[in-house]
């Protein structure tokens, strides 16, 4: 079994809806205007609300009040929008995930810290197309979803292994399936027909400067992964976030984006003050605690 045998077993059981697909081929249109993107936003009052509240979050602090559709779809821009659309779908997407395995509300939690993180040191590095890593930071973990859903049984093999030995669970996986949730996560992003820059840094997320491609956005990736690892206990127990202290890997990977310990404790203030605001936005039936 390969990564997208597996993907291939949930790409129509959660699939994007009409809308998502609508509304991203007007946005992939070299020709498509903001008033295209709006009429299409506007057929979807749930869809028409998260856009304005984004476009008036800390993420687009200090551009003003945005009161209507036509100006937010402006200023989030059609790349961002895009991977709006789909994020807001791919949240909802999974549900029924037994609970012995995960809690999704902490899950989303840890994965759109991970997207604000991601995006913050997109913007730092002025990275061209730097806003697709909203949605690659945010669907970094969706693997683990997949395995859960599919596999259980096999996984609670994997949780076993990890528990007996010193392997992670990334290592865990790749002794029981062949395979880790980094490389199936990005084999069902890519059956869903996103852009290689967003799939290729969550399939080398874990091994950031091993990527072929794109190892920049890779290499940003990787550290808001682990940046989100450091500050997620924070939203529980209102402690105060530690100064970042980067791994092994983490170092190339600072080296690479020009980027300093001190740079990444700012980023990590940042994510924290947006964070729960955007959680609350993308996905507003989630309960945290803080």
């Amino acid at each position: 079994m390969t990564p997208h045998d597996l993907a291939d077993e949930v790409s129509t059981l959660f699939s994007l809806p009409d809308l998502v697909i609508r509304a991203c081929a007007v946005m992939d249109s070299p020709t498509a205007t903001a008033q295209d993107l709006v009429e299409v936003v506007e057929l979807d009052t749930n869809l028409a609300a998260t856009v304005l509240r984004l476009a008036n979050s800390a993420l687009y602090a200090g551009r003003g009040r945005i009161d209507t559709l036509s100006r937010a779809v402006v200023l989030i821009g059609h790349n961002a929008l895009r991977d709006l659309v789909l994020a807001t779908s791919a949240v909802t997407s999974f549900q029924g995930i037994p609970k012995e395995f995960v809690d999704m509300d902490s899950f989303w939690e840890n994965s759109t810290t991970c997207a604000v993180i991601a995006r913050l040191i997109a913007g730092r590095g002025r990275l061209r197309e730097g806003e697709s890593l909203f949605l690659s930071g945010l669907m970094h973990g969706i693997g683990r979803l997949v395995f859960y859903v599919r596999r259980p049984d096999d996984y609670r093999e994997v949780l076993e292994l990890s528990r007996a030995t010193e392997l992670s669970l990334s290592e865990s996986e790749a002794r029981v399936f062949g395979f880790n949730y980094a490389e199936l996560g990005a084999a069902l992003l890519e059956r869903w027909g996103l852009p290689e820059r967003l799939y290729m840094p969550v399939r080398h997320q874990l091994v950031p400067l091993s990527a072929p491609d794109f190892t920049r956005e890779t290499a940003i990736l990787h550290l808001a992964t682990e940046m989100t690892c450091d500050i997620a206990p924070c939203f529980k127990t209102a402690c105060e976030s530690e100064p970042y202290v980067p791994d092994p890997t983490a170092i190339p990977c600072m080296q690479l984006l020009g980027l300093t310990p001190a740079a990444m404790t700012e980023i990590s203030l940042d994510a924290m003050a947006a964070s729960l605001e955007v959680l609350e936005i993308i996905r507003p039936t989630t309960s945290v605690t803080y």
